[in-house]
């Protein structure tokens, strides 16, 4: 797979995983029971789906031939990825 490939199956694969997620939880909530599984899962997708639209954000920023769209890129990133390690 090249480059636009991969992004799209990385896109699927986070589709399919919040789909599963979802339907698991649904079940489980119907049982009153709660699962780190069902964490992870929806983690993981999370985390793909910021992959990708980073990767499209930073195609986007390059676009523009401005260090202000770059800059404001950057940081986005820092602020998500930071973020993103508080909450675990």
């Amino acid at each position: 797979m090249k480059g636009k490939g991969f992004v799209n199956f990385l896109a699927y694969l986070a589709i399919m995983l919040v789909a599963v997620a979802l339907i698991v939880q649904y079940i489980l909530n119907a049982l009153e029971v709660s699962s780190t599984v069902v964490s992870a899962m929806n983690t993981i997708a999370q985390f793909i789906a910021y992959a990708i639209t980073a990767v499209f954000a930073f195609y986007f920023a390059k676009s523009r031939r401005s260090i202000g769209y770059m800059i404001a890129y950057v940081i986005a990133v820092i602020l998500i990825v930071v973020f993103l390690f508080l909450t675990f």
